[in-house]
Protein backbone atom coordinates (compact mmCIF):
# COMPACT_ATOMS: atom_id res chain seq x y z
CA UNK A 1 0.00 0.00 0.00
CA UNK A 2 2.87 2.51 0.75
CA UNK A 3 4.28 2.01 -2.82
CA UNK A 4 0.72 2.15 -4.24
CA UNK A 5 0.62 6.28 -2.34
CA UNK A 6 4.37 6.89 -3.04
CA UNK A 7 3.91 6.30 -7.43
CA UNK A 8 0.31 8.40 -6.87
CA UNK A 9 2.51 11.13 -5.47
CA UNK A 10 5.53 10.48 -7.87
CA UNK A 11 3.48 10.82 -10.81
CA UNK A 12 1.46 13.48 -9.37
CA UNK A 13 4.59 15.45 -9.60
CA UNK A 14 5.44 14.27 -12.93
CA UNK A 15 2.15 15.90 -14.47
CA UNK A 16 2.14 18.55 -13.03
CA UNK A 17 6.15 19.12 -14.01
CA UNK A 18 4.61 17.97 -17.45
CA UNK A 19 1.90 20.52 -17.45
CA UNK A 20 4.10 23.25 -16.15
CA UNK A 21 6.91 22.38 -19.11
CA UNK A 22 4.44 22.44 -21.98
CA UNK A 23 2.21 25.09 -20.91
CA UNK A 24 5.77 27.30 -20.97
CA UNK A 25 6.42 25.73 -23.90
CA UNK A 26 3.66 27.51 -25.64
CA UNK A 27 2.91 30.56 -24.10
CA UNK A 28 6.66 31.89 -23.13
CA UNK A 29 5.38 32.12 -19.43
CA UNK A 30 4.77 29.90 -16.36
CA UNK A 31 1.25 28.88 -15.44
CA UNK A 32 -0.40 31.29 -13.00
CA UNK A 33 -3.33 30.84 -10.41
CA UNK A 34 -5.78 32.20 -12.94
CA UNK A 35 -4.84 29.41 -15.88
CA UNK A 36 -6.81 26.72 -16.91
CA UNK A 37 -7.11 24.65 -14.07
CA UNK A 38 -9.05 21.87 -16.76
CA UNK A 39 -5.30 21.41 -18.28
CA UNK A 40 -4.10 20.74 -14.92
CA UNK A 41 -6.24 18.43 -14.30
CA UNK A 42 -5.87 16.87 -17.19
CA UNK A 43 -2.33 15.83 -17.07
CA UNK A 44 -2.72 15.28 -13.24
CA UNK A 45 -5.33 12.17 -14.00
CA UNK A 46 -3.24 11.08 -17.49
CA UNK A 47 0.24 10.91 -15.29
CA UNK A 48 -1.41 8.83 -12.71
CA UNK A 49 -3.71 6.64 -15.31
CA UNK A 50 -0.28 5.87 -17.16
CA UNK A 51 1.69 5.22 -13.66
CA UNK A 52 -0.95 2.96 -12.39
CA UNK A 53 -0.64 1.64 -15.89
CA UNK A 54 3.08 0.57 -16.02
CA UNK A 55 3.04 -0.45 -12.42
CA UNK A 56 0.50 -3.50 -13.24
CA UNK A 57 2.06 -4.40 -16.74
CA UNK A 58 5.19 -4.58 -15.12
CA UNK A 59 4.32 -6.55 -12.55
CA UNK A 60 2.68 -8.90 -15.04
CA UNK A 61 5.82 -9.14 -17.43
CA UNK A 62 7.96 -9.61 -14.14
CA UNK A 63 5.94 -13.03 -13.97
CA UNK A 64 5.53 -13.74 -17.67
CA UNK A 65 9.17 -12.92 -18.56
CA UNK A 66 10.82 -12.18 -15.08
CA UNK A 67 14.31 -10.38 -15.40
CA UNK A 68 16.43 -13.03 -14.02
CA UNK A 69 15.79 -15.51 -17.02
CA UNK A 70 16.24 -12.60 -19.91
CA UNK A 71 17.90 -9.83 -18.86
CA UNK A 72 17.75 -7.71 -21.76
CA UNK A 73 14.97 -9.08 -23.49
CA UNK A 74 12.85 -7.89 -20.25
CA UNK A 75 14.45 -4.67 -20.37
CA UNK A 76 13.44 -3.88 -24.51
CA UNK A 77 9.89 -5.73 -23.80
CA UNK A 78 9.21 -3.31 -21.07
CA UNK A 79 10.15 -0.20 -22.69
CA UNK A 80 8.08 -0.78 -25.72
CA UNK A 81 4.76 -1.97 -23.95
CA UNK A 82 5.59 0.40 -21.71
CA UNK A 83 5.51 3.11 -24.22
CA UNK A 84 2.78 1.76 -26.21
CA UNK A 85 0.57 1.82 -22.75
CA UNK A 86 1.45 5.15 -22.37
CA UNK A 87 0.81 6.53 -26.10
CA UNK A 88 -2.63 5.05 -26.27
CA UNK A 89 -3.60 6.49 -22.52
CA UNK A 90 -2.53 10.34 -24.21
CA UNK A 91 -4.27 9.49 -27.09
CA UNK A 92 -7.58 8.07 -24.68
CA UNK A 93 -7.50 10.78 -22.53
CA UNK A 94 -7.38 12.99 -25.08
CA UNK A 95 -10.34 12.22 -26.62
CA UNK A 96 -12.14 12.05 -23.67
CA UNK A 97 -11.52 15.69 -22.39
CA UNK A 98 -11.77 16.52 -25.90
CA UNK A 99 -15.41 15.40 -25.36
CA UNK A 100 -16.12 16.78 -21.46
CA UNK A 101 -13.67 19.23 -20.21
CA UNK A 102 -11.60 20.80 -23.38
CA UNK A 103 -13.01 20.75 -26.48
CA UNK A 104 -10.43 22.45 -28.71
CA UNK A 105 -7.82 19.63 -27.39
CA UNK A 106 -6.96 17.69 -30.08
CA UNK A 107 -7.33 21.21 -33.15
CA UNK A 108 -5.57 23.65 -31.39
CA UNK A 109 -2.97 21.62 -28.94
CA UNK A 110 -1.84 18.39 -31.54
CA UNK A 111 1.59 20.04 -31.48
CA UNK A 112 1.55 20.07 -27.73
CA UNK A 113 0.48 16.35 -27.20
CA UNK A 114 2.66 14.83 -29.44
CA UNK A 115 5.46 16.55 -27.55
CA UNK A 116 3.73 14.92 -24.50
CA UNK A 117 4.26 11.63 -26.12
CA UNK A 118 7.52 12.51 -26.27
CA UNK A 119 7.97 13.44 -22.81
CA UNK A 120 6.22 10.41 -21.62
CA UNK A 121 8.45 7.74 -23.68
CA UNK A 122 11.55 9.21 -22.98
CA UNK A 123 10.30 8.66 -18.91
CA UNK A 124 9.00 5.58 -19.80
CA UNK A 125 12.65 4.57 -20.83
CA UNK A 126 14.25 6.10 -17.75
CA UNK A 127 11.89 4.13 -15.23
CA UNK A 128 12.69 0.89 -16.85
CA UNK A 129 16.40 1.68 -17.22
CA UNK A 130 16.05 2.66 -13.14
CA UNK A 131 13.88 -0.76 -12.97
CA UNK A 132 16.81 -2.50 -14.33
CA UNK A 133 19.28 -0.84 -12.41
CA UNK A 134 17.20 -1.65 -9.16
CA UNK A 135 16.29 -5.47 -10.31
CA UNK A 136 20.92 -5.53 -10.75
CA UNK A 137 21.35 -3.90 -7.64
CA UNK A 138 18.98 -6.41 -6.03
CA UNK A 139 20.19 -9.00 -7.06
CA UNK A 140 24.31 -7.94 -5.99
CA UNK A 141 22.96 -7.71 -3.08
CA UNK A 142 20.84 -11.33 -2.68
CA UNK A 143 24.34 -13.02 -4.05
CA UNK A 144 26.57 -10.84 -1.23
CA UNK A 145 24.08 -11.99 1.44
CA UNK A 146 24.20 -15.34 0.06
CA UNK A 147 28.03 -15.32 0.01
CA UNK A 148 28.29 -14.11 3.62
CA UNK A 149 25.99 -16.73 4.93
CA UNK A 150 27.51 -19.41 3.14
CA UNK A 151 31.00 -18.40 4.71
CA UNK A 152 29.40 -18.14 7.99
CA UNK A 153 28.21 -21.79 7.52
CA UNK A 154 31.36 -22.63 6.36
CA UNK A 155 33.87 -21.44 9.73
CA UNK A 156 31.02 -23.46 11.75
CA UNK A 157 32.13 -26.39 9.96
CA UNK A 158 35.68 -25.64 10.26
CA UNK A 159 34.82 -24.68 13.94
CA UNK A 160 33.64 -27.94 14.71
CA UNK A 161 36.12 -30.08 13.09
CA UNK A 162 38.79 -27.97 15.49
CA UNK A 163 36.30 -28.85 18.27
CA UNK A 164 36.99 -32.48 17.57
CA UNK A 165 40.06 -32.03 17.32
CA UNK A 166 40.31 -30.41 20.62
CA UNK A 167 38.45 -33.09 22.57
CA UNK A 168 38.83 -34.49 26.04
CA UNK A 169 39.67 -37.71 24.72
CA UNK A 170 42.16 -36.73 22.33
CA UNK A 171 44.11 -34.34 24.76
CA UNK A 172 44.03 -37.76 26.95
CA UNK A 173 45.35 -40.22 24.95
CA UNK A 174 48.20 -37.46 24.10
CA UNK A 175 49.23 -36.37 27.44
CA UNK A 176 49.05 -40.22 28.94
CA UNK A 177 51.69 -41.15 26.11
CA UNK A 178 53.81 -38.22 27.69
CA UNK A 179 53.36 -39.68 30.97
CA UNK A 180 54.45 -43.15 29.93
CA UNK A 181 57.24 -41.98 28.00
CA UNK A 182 59.05 -39.29 30.85
CA UNK A 183 59.74 -42.14 32.03
CA UNK A 184 61.05 -44.70 29.48
CA UNK A 185 62.70 -41.86 27.30
CA UNK A 186 62.76 -38.16 27.61
CA UNK A 187 64.58 -37.18 24.73
CA UNK A 188 61.61 -39.16 23.10
CA UNK A 189 58.94 -37.48 25.16
CA UNK A 190 60.85 -34.08 24.27
CA UNK A 191 59.97 -35.11 20.66
CA UNK A 192 56.87 -35.78 20.84
CA UNK A 193 55.35 -32.45 22.61
CA UNK A 194 57.06 -30.54 19.68
CA UNK A 195 55.30 -32.53 17.65
CA UNK A 196 52.59 -32.05 19.65
CA UNK A 197 52.74 -28.51 19.54
CA UNK A 198 52.92 -28.43 16.03
CA UNK A 199 49.89 -29.81 15.41
CA UNK A 200 48.29 -27.64 17.79
CA UNK A 201 49.73 -24.57 15.67
CA UNK A 202 48.52 -26.05 12.69
CA UNK A 203 45.01 -26.52 13.59
CA UNK A 204 45.10 -23.11 15.05
CA UNK A 205 46.89 -21.09 12.03
CA UNK A 206 44.05 -23.10 9.54
CA UNK A 207 41.16 -23.36 11.45
CA UNK A 208 39.90 -20.08 9.91
CA UNK A 209 40.90 -20.54 6.46
CA UNK A 210 38.44 -22.17 4.13
CA UNK A 211 41.14 -24.77 1.97
CA UNK A 212 45.02 -25.24 2.56
CA UNK A 213 47.29 -27.00 0.04
CA UNK A 214 47.40 -30.77 -0.06
CA UNK A 215 51.19 -30.49 0.66
CA UNK A 216 50.50 -28.76 3.88
CA UNK A 217 48.06 -31.22 4.65
CA UNK A 218 50.03 -34.02 4.09
CA UNK A 219 52.92 -32.73 6.21
CA UNK A 220 50.38 -32.13 9.36
CA UNK A 221 49.55 -35.76 8.37
CA UNK A 222 53.11 -36.75 8.84
CA UNK A 223 53.30 -34.88 12.38
CA UNK A 224 50.19 -36.51 13.26
CA UNK A 225 51.12 -39.82 12.50
CA UNK A 226 54.27 -39.22 14.61
CA UNK A 227 52.44 -38.77 17.62
CA UNK A 228 50.16 -42.09 17.01
CA UNK A 229 53.16 -44.48 15.93
CA UNK A 230 54.57 -43.08 19.12
CA UNK A 231 51.35 -44.80 20.88
CA UNK A 232 50.89 -47.45 18.78
CA UNK A 233 54.60 -48.20 17.51
CA UNK A 234 54.32 -50.77 14.42
CA UNK A 235 50.64 -51.56 14.83
CA UNK A 236 50.08 -48.58 12.93
CA UNK A 237 51.06 -47.93 9.52
CA UNK A 238 50.15 -44.66 7.03
CA UNK A 239 51.74 -45.42 3.51
CA UNK A 240 51.45 -41.43 1.63
CA UNK A 241 51.70 -42.45 -2.53
CA UNK A 242 50.89 -38.60 -4.61
CA UNK A 243 52.06 -37.55 -7.75
CA UNK A 244 54.14 -34.34 -7.07
CA UNK A 245 51.25 -32.55 -9.66
CA UNK A 246 48.43 -32.82 -7.55
CA UNK A 247 50.05 -30.95 -4.42
CA UNK A 248 49.25 -27.51 -4.73
CA UNK A 249 45.21 -28.57 -5.35
CA UNK A 250 43.52 -28.03 -2.48
CA UNK A 251 40.99 -28.95 0.33
CA UNK A 252 39.51 -27.91 3.69
CA UNK A 253 41.64 -28.04 6.38
CA UNK A 254 42.06 -31.28 8.74
CA UNK A 255 40.38 -33.54 6.13
CA UNK A 256 43.15 -36.44 5.70
CA UNK A 257 43.01 -35.75 9.60
CA UNK A 258 40.02 -36.25 10.00
CA UNK A 259 40.04 -39.73 8.10
CA UNK A 260 43.17 -41.03 9.81
CA UNK A 261 41.66 -40.35 13.17
CA UNK A 262 38.22 -41.93 12.39
CA UNK A 263 40.66 -45.15 10.98
CA UNK A 264 42.37 -45.38 14.82
CA UNK A 265 39.03 -44.11 16.29
CA UNK A 266 36.79 -46.94 14.90
CA UNK A 267 39.29 -49.86 15.12
CA UNK A 268 41.27 -51.98 17.67
CA UNK A 269 45.07 -51.60 17.22
CA UNK A 270 46.99 -53.99 18.81
CA UNK A 271 49.83 -56.26 17.95
CA UNK A 272 47.75 -59.01 16.80
CA UNK A 273 45.54 -56.70 14.88
CA UNK A 274 47.41 -54.12 12.90
CA UNK A 275 45.73 -51.28 11.17
CA UNK A 276 47.23 -49.75 8.21
CA UNK A 277 46.20 -46.56 6.03
CA UNK A 278 46.68 -45.38 2.53
CA UNK A 279 46.91 -42.52 1.21
CA UNK A 280 47.38 -41.86 -2.52
CA UNK A 281 45.82 -40.64 -5.69
CA UNK A 282 43.74 -41.71 -8.86
CA UNK A 283 44.43 -40.29 -11.96
CA UNK A 284 44.90 -36.77 -10.16
CA UNK A 285 41.39 -36.31 -10.25
CA UNK A 286 40.57 -37.98 -7.08
CA UNK A 287 42.17 -38.32 -3.24
CA UNK A 288 41.56 -41.75 -1.75
CA UNK A 289 41.95 -42.80 1.65
CA UNK A 290 41.51 -46.28 2.54
CA UNK A 291 42.27 -48.44 5.69
CA UNK A 292 41.89 -51.83 6.78
CA UNK A 293 39.24 -52.95 9.46
CA UNK A 294 39.86 -54.88 12.65
CA UNK A 295 37.11 -54.99 15.12
CA UNK A 296 35.02 -51.94 16.29
CA UNK A 297 36.05 -50.86 20.13
CA UNK A 298 33.23 -50.76 22.36
CA UNK A 299 31.83 -47.18 23.52
CA UNK A 300 33.19 -45.07 20.55
CA UNK A 301 32.80 -41.49 21.49
CA UNK A 302 32.45 -38.88 18.56
CA UNK A 303 31.66 -35.08 17.91
CA UNK A 304 29.70 -36.54 14.97
CA UNK A 305 31.27 -34.08 12.69
CA UNK A 306 33.17 -36.62 10.67
CA UNK A 307 32.46 -37.90 7.09
CA UNK A 308 28.96 -35.67 7.35
CA UNK A 309 31.58 -32.17 8.55
CA UNK A 310 34.22 -33.05 5.21
CA UNK A 311 30.62 -33.83 3.08
CA UNK A 312 29.25 -30.45 3.96
CA UNK A 313 32.29 -28.37 3.28
CA UNK A 314 33.28 -30.18 0.01
CA UNK A 315 30.09 -28.89 -1.11
CA UNK A 316 31.34 -25.30 -0.78
CA UNK A 317 33.79 -26.06 -3.36
CA UNK A 318 32.62 -28.73 -5.91
CA UNK A 319 29.40 -30.24 -7.20
CA UNK A 320 31.33 -33.89 -7.55
CA UNK A 321 29.80 -36.31 -4.43
CA UNK A 322 32.47 -37.90 -2.03
CA UNK A 323 32.43 -41.50 -2.67
CA UNK A 324 32.43 -44.09 0.75
CA UNK A 325 33.06 -47.77 0.44
CA UNK A 326 32.58 -49.45 3.32
CA UNK A 327 32.93 -53.32 1.61
CA UNK A 328 36.25 -54.94 2.59
CA UNK A 329 38.08 -52.05 3.30
CA UNK A 330 36.97 -48.59 4.64
CA UNK A 331 37.45 -45.96 1.91
CA UNK A 332 36.82 -42.52 1.00
CA UNK A 333 37.47 -40.96 -1.92
CA UNK A 334 38.17 -37.16 -2.17
CA UNK A 335 37.34 -35.15 -5.32
CA UNK A 336 40.61 -32.39 -6.28
CA UNK A 337 39.88 -29.27 -5.48
CA UNK A 338 41.81 -26.87 -8.03
CA UNK A 339 43.35 -23.68 -6.71
CA UNK A 340 41.60 -21.42 -9.15
CA UNK A 341 38.31 -22.80 -7.96
CA UNK A 342 39.43 -22.61 -4.33
CA UNK A 343 40.22 -18.99 -4.64
CA UNK A 344 37.36 -18.06 -5.96
CA UNK A 345 34.88 -19.63 -3.85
Amino acid sequence: MRKFWLGLIITTAIGILFYTYLYYSEKGIFPSSDSNFNYLLAGIFTANSIGLSIFWLDKLLDKLLPWAKNLSGRLIIGIITDSLIAILLIYAMGRIFSMFLISSLFTSYYDTLLKLEILTVVGVVIHNVIYFALFSYNQYAVVQIRSVKSQRKQLKLQFEALKSQLSPHYLFNCLNTISSLIFKDVDLAEDFIRRLAQTYQYILANNQKQCVSLSEEIEFVKSYYYLLKVRFENNLKIEINLPPNVMDSQMPPLTLQMLVENAVKHNIITNEKPLSIYIHAIDNTDIKVTNTKTETPRNVSSFQVGLDNIQKRYKYFTDKKIKVDDSGKFTVQLPVIQPNIAKSA
